[in-house]
């Protein structure tokens, strides 16, 4: 672990934290690979309480844990905030007797902590992210080997973890790219916002332009309007100076008809211009039809007006100038005028009306424009300030993540192969291309399938694709069974694995990441764990039956030798010497036995231990032989017979003598034990490749089946071996004095009909040998 001073153990500490949340472990749910871990502690160390502790800001959280209620506690107060700060395994043997912690004693599940052991949880990198702890609640020591196994496990913690840092890191580097993509799409947007505010300006402007047109047009037809009113005007006029030059006409003494005709012309010049100026408004022109026909009717009157005062004297002229009709003659068609002039003066107010408002329309929509021009214009200039300096600051977060990850995919020792939405492969970090055969530059681009080929390793066919089915169900797949990692050369290795998918910002799997690693070493340390775990529980086992075999194989022996010496002391006894020396033999005999219990016991014990040693010399394999059954004929096989054949043996013989003893010792007394009264058994000796057989046959009770794999276990016997004393390790012994000269045992069995033992063991005869003289 790292050495931090007091200067920068805070931003030690911020960057352990901002490393252990980077993990994404804290507040999830229980895994498989942490609970198996912590279940092998459990058993190996054999403790109530095992935890995987990751210590928070302010607390300690369980990832996994067995005899513990509460999933967290509070950190200041907890053993594994100190134990992270070792660079070691934290063991404190008993929490009251240790000073440094006799005054911050801890609870759990009401209980008192008596001891606990941490192992810290150390990155790579040097940060202690938590501890792998046992508690519990009496004092305790830890061997050596469960020092070491819990430092094992604790390395196994720290790699899962590793594991699943670098998944986070890659998931946030996927989802870094896809928000780059959307900072990308950020111009596209950009671009398509400047061409909708051009689009919206030419709208703006054909607007406008289409308002002016309007207004222009509103002006043109108000100009029209009044050059119509002029010509009413000049219209009424003509008629009126029409009218005065007939008057004129009557009353000058030299008459001329010149200004008359100028002005009747001029008015069918105005009516004429009048009715081309109107000609698209049927109103005016039916009111300009009635007034022709008035204009007609009056000019005709006219006419014949000048005609007569050319025919009459002076006071018929004067009657002409001074009558009604030549006053009132032009009142119709003045009066047809005005309401042709009043439908005017109604459509110029109209026009007139409608050019204002499209004016004020086309100032609208111009100042509108210009205004929705300016802010677009500032929106886009202070979007674009945001862009560049959250590009800017996405850049620097990018080159930090960048070497955060290199670090990272470098230092957790694991494969880890990425890829995209059709399970295309875009990374392979330089222990996956270890792992696979196949190299970054050859494998990018490729299916995964086609670089990555897995084998059920029970069934040796391929396994399905665990990056397609985290595409397809878009979650975390786990290998479920072994599987082996196929290599290009053909060689398989044990492979575990772990798979997610990424998920983009739209919600969907836009790709996955693979983390594996070669468990071999593992599958090791668990056969390893595995056989302590199998030996632990054989040796509490073999202390049952220990305890069994000694409270009922030595109180036999004790009672007789306790039942006999209170008999010697009785007066009956000693008053017949018969007695007192069947009594005496009785406690020689129990004695006898309880030495030879002893004698196995210590002999298995130092067979345990390594100290029973192979020493050969040259021997005297019938005289041993003899010696054997001799004794065993005078002792328990007093009524057996004992045949013995020596065969084709040559003198002498390399073995170990004692080990050669106890192996016929005890195959000729079970024979002897488990076979009736009177009945024979058989020891034949004979020459066998460069060894000796040994042979011996009883026709006694048998061994059943299923006992028979099981027969030289410690402390086993056969099942129906019904009241015949015995300890069970007759056969065990047996065995290891075969093991210890390098032969073999063999073992034939049918029940009611005896037992065949054939032992063979090397005549260890040296290349140059000279007997003794």
């Amino acid at each position: 672990m790292k050495e931090v001073s007091l200067a920068n153990g805070i931003e030690w500490e911020e960057e352990r934290l901002r490393v252990l949340r980077s993990c994404r472990l804290l507040d999830t749910q229980p895994e498989f690979v942490f609970d198996q871990i912590v279940h092998l502690v459990k058993e190996v160390c054999q403790v109530p309480i095992v935890l995987i502790s990751l210590v928070d800001a302010d607390r300690q959280w369980f990832k996994s844990k067995i005899g513990c209620e509460i999933t967290e506690g509070p950190r200041q107060t907890a053993y594994c905030n100190i134990a992270i700060q070792q660079p070691d395994i934290l063991i404190i043997p008993d929490t009251l007797r240790d000073s440094n912690y006799a005054e911050n004693l801890h609870q759990l599940n009401g209980k008192m902590i008596r001891f606990y052991a941490g192992a810290p949880l150390i990155t790579p990198d040097g940060f202690a992210l938590g501890t792998l702890c046992i508690c519990d609640y009496i004092p305790r020591e830890l061997t050596p080997d469960q020092q070491r196994t819990l430092k094992e496990l604790a390395r196994l913690v720290v790699m899962e973890i590793q594991r699943r840092r670098a998944m986070g890191a890659l998931v946030e580097q996927a989802q870094q790219r896809s928000q780059a993509l959307q900072q990308n799409n950020f111009y596209r947007k950009f671009g398509i916002g400047i061409g909708l505010i051009m689009i919206l300006l030419l709208v703006s402007a054909g607007a406008s332009l289409w308002t002016l047109n309007k207004s222009r047009q509103n002006s043109q037809k108000v100009a029209h309007t009044l050059n119509v009113l002029r010509e009413i005007d000049q219209l009424e006029l003509s008629s009126r100076e029409n009218l005065l030059d007939v008057r004129r006409y009557s009353l000058l003494p030299n008459r001329s008809l010149n200004k008359y005709e100028r002005s009747r012309n001029e008015i069918f010049q105005h009516l004429f211009k009048l009715k081309t100026l109107t000609q698209d408004n049927s109103i005016q022109q039916s009111s300009l039809r009635e007034l022709e026909t008035s204009i007609l009717a009056k000019t005709k009157i006219l006419d014949q007006t000048i005609i007569d005062i050319d025919n009459q004297d002076l006071e018929g002229v004067n009657n002409i100038y001074l009558s009604p009709q030549l006053v009132t003659i032009i009142d119709e068609p003045l009066n047809i005028l005005q309401k042709i002039k009043a439908h005017e003066k109604d459509l110029l107010s109209q026009r007139q009306a409608e050019s204002i408002q499209g004016q004020k329309i086309n100032l609208l929509v111009l100042v509108g424009t210009f205004l929705l021009g300016l802010f677009l214009t500032v929106l886009i200039v202070l979007l674009t300030l945001r862009e560049v300096r959250s590009r800017r600051q996405a850049e620097m977060t990018a080159n930090r993540h960048e070497e955060y990850l290199e670090v990272t995919l470098s230092s957790i020792g694991d494969a880890v192969i990425t890829t995209d939405a059709q399970a295309k492969i875009t990374l392979m970090n330089p222990v996956a291309e270890v792992l696979t055969g196949c190299a970054s530059q050859d494998g990018i681009g490729q299916d995964f399938d086609q670089i990555v080929r897995i084998i059920d390793a029970a069934k040796g066919e391929v396994y399905p694709s665990p990056i397609k089915a985290a595409l397809k169900f878009e979650s975390n797949q786990v290998f479920d069974q072994a599987v082996m990692l196929l290599q290009p050369d053909g060689a398989r290795i044990a492979i575990d694995d772990s798979c997610a998918p990424i998920i983009g910002f739209s919600g969907q799997a836009e790709g996955a990441v693979m983390v594996f690693r070669d468990v071999s070493e593992r599958r090791h340390i668990e056969d390893n764990i595995q056989q302590m775990l199998t030996r632990v529980h054989e040796i509490n086992a073999l202390k049952t039956s220990f305890i069994s075999m000694v409270s009922h194989e030595f109180r036999t022996p004790l009672t007789t030798i306790l039942s006999s010496a209170e008999l010697l002391n009785s007066p009956a006894v000693k008053a017949s010497p018969e007695r007192e020396q069947k009594h005496l033999q009785r406690i020689y005999e129990a004695i006898g036995r309880l030495e030879a219990m002893l004698d196995d016991i210590l002999l298995i014990g130092r067979a345990e231990s390594g100290k029973l040693q192979f020493q050969p010399a040259p021997i005297n394999v019938i005289e041993i032989i003899t010696g054997i059954v001799d004794t065993i004929q005078a002792g328990i096989g007093q009524r057996h017979h004992i045949n013995v054949d020596f065969g084709d043996v040559v003198e002498p013989t390399f073995m170990d003598p004692k080990l050669l003893g106890h192996i016929m010792t005890n195959l000729v007394s079970n024979a002897v034990k488990y076979s009736p009264a009177g009945s024979v058994v058989e020891i034949k000796l004979a020459l066998a490749d460069v060894g000796v057989d040994f042979n011996v046959t009883d026709h006694g009770i048998g061994i059943p089946p299923q006992d028979i794999p099981k027969l030289f276990t410690t402390f086993q016997r056969a099942g129906n071996v019904g009241n015949v004393q015995g300890t069970g390790l007759g056969l065990n012994i047996v065995k290891t004095c075969v093991d210890l000269h390098g032969g073999s045992i063999r073992v034939d069995s049918q029940l009611h009909q005896g037992t065949h033992f054939q032992v063979w063991l090397p005549n260890r005869l040296p290349a140059v040998y000279e007997p003794p003289v």
